[in-house]
């Protein structure tokens, strides 16, 4: 297995971690905070899919980021179905661009610094670890559901 493989095995495993949380939570309760920070599951799925288009999108692959919010707020009009499809969809895009890109070597910029592609997967395995994290004790405190 390559080096590139072996870090997208773990990040498919983080967003399949996200996800779960998401499972079986109502349109009410993905929205409903039980932090003081006002973030909540549904939120945080919007966040990453922004953090997958950012990172792999527009920074390692020179693009335009073109999904999702930095925003933990999520429009009321955005169903949980339709947050998970475009999270799944920026997951399959960001997977797509570092096949292509195929070298944990290539060169990506950010700021103007030239960094190289373990850099910028290893940021969205940080980001999406973190909020999973973060997803798992909103849940717990929801219903009880823990575990990945």
């Amino acid at each position: 297995m390559t080096e590139l493989e072996q870090l997208l095995e773990t990040l498919d495993g983080l967003r399949a971690g996200v996800l779960k949380k998401l499972a079986g939570l109502s349109e009410e309760d993905a929205r409903r905070s039980t932090v003081g920070s006002g973030t909540n599951v549904a939120g945080l799925i919007q966040h990453l899919t922004f953090v997958e288009s950012l990172w792999i999108e527009e920074i390692a692959a020179g693009g335009k980021a073109s999904r999702g919010k930095r925003s933990m707020q999520v429009d009321p009009g955005v169903s949980l179905t339709m947050l998970r499809a475009e999270y799944k969809a920026a997951c399959t895009a960001s997977n797509e661009i570092i096949a292509k890109l195929g070298d944990p070597e290539s060169p990506v910029t950010r700021n103007g610094k030239t960094h190289n592609l373990r850099w910028a997967v290893l940021a969205v395995i940080g980001e999406t670890s973190r909020h999973a994290g973060h997803a798992d004790i909103i849940r717990e405190q929801l219903d009880g559901t823990t575990g990945r």
